[in-house]
């Protein structure tokens, strides 16, 4: 019963109420009934009784008539002795009559009863005729009136014995109704004690039921509240239509603001009262493919003419909500505005193809560039061997005959031709190292940075460095383009520690998520990081050539491997204590 509803609970209470209502009517009806029947013998019975004392009553109003009448000798009292006589004879011949229950033994004593009356009359007669007669003797008369009180007495004991028995049974049916009653009035209060607890059990629940019933409503307010602010309080316009007509039926703050209408004139209103016949047209056309198809439309990107905002672009999804027996009932529909983000990916596509084009064209003039430096540069090889080789022919010939001026002018001419076909040679390892294309494997990097380390220290005369090279990750790469980068960054490192008393190198290498970053540290002279920005150029020095030799192409050389590679490159120092070069490459896959 706990899962009845209280209309289902109200209605079993008011049946049952109606069923013990009418149980009570047929039993106080019953009972009445009874009652009445008991009440209607008993009055029978107490009319009995005094017919029984009518009949003694005439018994003695006879007697006292025929008294006066002796005494008096008047013919009117006779009269009315006769008259007193008739009334007993029919009271007694009533009798059988007036039985409420003919028993046997009521009848016994009722014609015990009529004997003794008839015996009484008899009596009484007798008793007249002597009385007037003259030859009566006072014997006679005193042996009447003896056998008159013997009859008297007689009758009056048989007349108490009818009324003994009819008291008693009448007192019987007084007992019975009362009982009868009773029992009644102990039904009735037992059925309507038991009707109240049931009334009051089922009040409790119908008033638990109420209870629960306003909990969940409460619940259900404060779910529908905690909807509406959290439909008001998202950013993306949402609106609900109905499946018919299509009319809004629900609409939130945002879409309000968007379309510049207040909910209120959306409400019931289709998109052909808003919007231009073409997109309204869109629109209807959209909702009915949703409805039709039963599934969610996703539309990238729509136009919609706003009221504040004027011509702004959606993104829309539309939903289709289905009622209990599968069919769409509702269109939710859920829009953001992407007018910016569109409007943002036409700008940069149209500046990805100018940077595509700008690209080409920048590729074209460095491949232009490139060929262009190789060419000069390798045609600049031959002058400028020639140059340092007459150069020579002409010092072995003639130096005996130059004073020292010539002498320092034909050194300086064989020094710069040398130092400039280095600077050749450099460009030339630099265009080779951006044009050949990359043969990528397996690298291990330790035995690569130790062979490196080897090359730079063959031929040093001086005290060499200290070089510790730890063990580094394997790479990904071209063994033959990454040799450069170590050898260039091991070089750079000796020769701008090679003044310090104690040299000391290092290499090493450490982790990250995404990549490997090697690192080669010195203690020497070091650089000032407000010139960082030249470091990585061609033929870009932060020393002169008279502290270090070089041609300034080292680490342009560096940068441009790592960046073909996918990785980066970059620098620390301070003046004075030393650098730090570091470059990253892409982990290896596992």
């Amino acid at each position: 019963m706990g899962n009845w509803s209280i209309q289902r609970k109200t209605l079993v209470a008011f049946a049952a109420a109606t069923v013990v209502l009418i149980a009570v009517i047929v039993a106080t009806y019953l009972t009445t009934q009874s009652f009445l029947r008991s009440t209607l013998r008993e009055s029978r019975s107490f009319e009995e009784v005094a017919s029984h004392e009518r009949i003694y009553s005439n018994l003695l109003d006879l007697m006292w008539k025929q008294r006066v009448y002796v005494v008096g000798n008047n013919p009117a009292d006779l009269a009315a002795r006769a008259a007193a006589r008739d009334r007993l004879v029919a009271a007694s011949a009533l009798l059988p009559t007036q039985l409420s229950a003919a028993t046997e033994d009521q009848q016994q004593r009722v014609v015990s009863l009529q004997k003794a009356l008839a015996q009484a009359l008899l009596l009484l007669d007798e008793a007249l005729r002597v009385r007037g007669g003259l030859d009566s003797t006072p014997e006679q008369l005193r042996a009447m009136r003896v056998s008159g009180e013997t009859i008297l007495t007689a009758i009056r004991s048989r007349l108490d014995d009818l009324e003994g028995s009819e008291r008693t049974r009448i007192a019987v049916n007084i007992d019975d109704a009362q009982r009868s009653a009773a029992r009644l009035y102990g039904s009735i209060a037992a059925i309507a004690t038991a009707l109240i607890a049931a009334f009051a059990w089922l009040l409790s629940r119908i008033f638990a039921d109420l209870e629960t019933r306003d909990t969940i409503d409460r619940r259900l307010q404060q779910s529908n509240a905690f909807l509406e602010s959290l439909l008001d309080n998202i950013p993306s316009m949402v609106f609900v239509k109905d499946a018919d007509e299509l009319r809004f039926m629900r609409f939130n703050r945002a879409g309000e603001q968007l379309l510049g209408y207040p909910r209120g004139d959306l409400l019931g209103k289709n998109d052909r009262d808003f919007f231009p016949a073409e997109q309204a047209d869109f629109f209807i056309a959209k909702d009915r493919e949703v409805l039709s198809q039963g599934k969610v439309v996703d539309i990238p990107e729509e136009e919609i003419d706003t009221r504040s905002l004027g011509r702004r672009i959606l993104h829309t999804r539309k939903v289709p909500v289905l009622d209990a027996n599968g069919r769409p009932s509702m269109l939710l529909g859920i829009s953001m505005d992407v007018t910016e983000r569109k409007l943002s990916e036409r700008e940069v596509l149209t500046l990805n193809s100018e940077l595509k084009q700008k690209a080409e064209l920048l590729t074209a003039a460095n491949q232009d560039l490139e060929s262009f430096c190789y060419s000069v540069s390798h045609d600049l090889r031959a002058p400028l061997r020639a140059i340092d080789g007459y150069a020579g022919i002409f010092e072995q010939d003639y130096l005996e005959q130059l004073d020292g001026n010539a002498r320092r002018l034909l050194n300086s001419i064989r020094h710069n031709s040398r130092h400039m076909s280095e600077l050749i040679d450099g460009l030339l390892e630099f265009s080779r190292l951006g044009r050949q294309a990359l043969e990528v494997s397996t690298i291990d990097m330790t035995l690569l940075a130790k062979q490196a380390a080897e090359e730079v220290m063959d031929g040093i005369s001086t005290p060499p460095p200290a070089i510790s090279i730890q063990p580094l990750a394997q790479a990904m790469g071209d063994p033959r383009a990454i040799y450069h980068v170590w050898l260039n960054l091991l070089d750079n490192a000796v020769k701008y520690s090679s003044r310090t008393a104690a040299p000391v190198v290092t290499a090493w290498a450490e982790h990250t998520e995404r990549e490997v970053v090697y690192s080669v540290r010195d203690n020497g002279v070091g650089f000032d990081m407000q010139y960082y920005g030249k470091l990585f150029g061609v033929f870009e020095r932060l020393h002169s050539a008279k502290e270090y030799p070089g041609t300034g192409v080292g680490l342009a050389i560096v940068q441009r491997v790592i960046l073909r590679h996918g990785g980066r490159v970059w620098a620390e120092s301070e003046p004075g204590r030393g650098a730090t070069f570091h470059f990253a490459l892409p982990l290896v896959a596992s």
